[in-house]
């Protein structure tokens, strides 16, 4: 592992803990059965934040694993800014449903 990527070990536990969250509010969507737009909604959002999460990821192992710093340091780039995009999907879902069942 390269000394500048440290941060990619960070990204990569909490992006693969995040992918588990996001499936557990996919799955709790489907259970409860709202039945709404909204439900639709969260679905296609925690969806796509679990590929998100995934991506990021990918990008942080292969930031640590490759031996070439300048790639190193672009896979550890494309993580952070993918991670931050998952989390602001995040942020959306979560603001839908403070809407919704306030």
């Amino acid at each position: 592992m390269n000394n500048g990527n440290i941060k990619s070990t960070h990204i990569l536990s909490a992006s693969s803990n995040l992918v588990g969250f996001s499936f557990l509010i996919l799955t709790s969507i489907k259970i409860l059965k709202l039945g709404s737009t909204i439900t639709t909604s969260l679905d296609d959002i925690a969806a796509a934040a679990i590929m998100v999460f995934v991506i990021s990821s990918i990008s942080s192992f292969l930031s640590i694993r490759t031996k070439d710093e300048n790639k190193s340091r672009q896979y550890e780039t494309i993580a952070d800014y993918v991670f931050m995009g998952g989390l602001l999907l995040l942020f959306t879902a979560a603001f839908i449903l403070t809407i919704k069942f306030r």
